[in-house]
């Protein structure tokens, strides 16, 4: 039998849902943002290791959050679920690996922009995406409605407080701006309204354009171009 906490209000984890949907949509963008840059642009192929970087750094942060914070506790309260437990972790670990394998290729890529490297960039961060989009498809169908059963909002909301802080401040609003784009008003509205108000003012007033400066940078086109 599993070792289930009743208490009487669940978490709500449809905020998870749309920080993986940012990582999915942009760890896949990545292999074709890569296969673009030109040979030996090595200005716009430093661009792109940029953000390659900084989502992986946000990757890794989400992943130790769910390793200390997460799995500890469903494996404790959800004991007949061990086996898919331990098999997320697997695949943390097989993420980590890839991650670290496309953060050595980036480096030299970044130095050079040449075709060879770049085309071993892009097989790497194919896979990873891949790798990536099979994980988080799986954590969203099984682990979640586990989560909603076993853990408490209290210890949900720490989750989040913990992947919020390893976000270097002057970059909270460019995160967010990835997170919130191309989600549906209601769901923004939604995932807004449990921030603090001057939270929400920065983001009206400052981080929509930043955001949307980063984005161009990057994509080349507006965030609203792109669904």
């Amino acid at each position: 039998m599993n070792a289930i906490t009743q208490t009487t209000e669940r978490p709500d984890t449809s905020d998870m849902v749309l920080i993986h949907r940012a990582f999915r949509r942009h760890f896949a963008a990545l292999p074709d943002l890569v296969r673009g840059v030109a040979d030996a642009d090595i200005t716009r192929a430093r661009r792109i290791v940029e953000f390659l970087t900084e989502l992986g750094t946000g990757l890794h942060h989400h992943h130790t959050g769910e390793d200390e914070l997460m799995w500890p506790l469903l494996l404790e309260r959800a004991k007949t679920d061990g086996a898919l437990i331990l098999r997320m972790e697997e695949q943390h670990e097989r993420i980590a690996e890839l991650t670290a394998r496309a953060d050595r290729q980036a480096e030299e890529f970044a130095g050079s922009a040449q075709p060879r490297v770049r085309e071993q960039l892009v097989v790497t961060l194919s896979a990873l995406a891949a790798a990536l989009d099979e994980h988080m498809a799986e954590e969203e169908a099984a682990i979640l409605p586990l989560v909603e059963r076993v853990m408490t909002p209290r210890e949900w909301a720490a989750l989040g407080e913990r992947g919020r802080g390893a976000v270097a401040k002057d970059r909270q609003l460019i995160f967010l701006g990835f997170i919130l784009q191309g989600v549906p008003h209601a769901e923004q509205r939604k995932f807004l309204a449990d921030m603090p108000f001057a939270a929400r003012l920065a983001w009206r007033l400052l981080g929509r354009r930043a955001f949307a400066r980063e984005y161009r940078s990057i994509y080349g086109i507006d965030p609203g171009s792109r669904s």
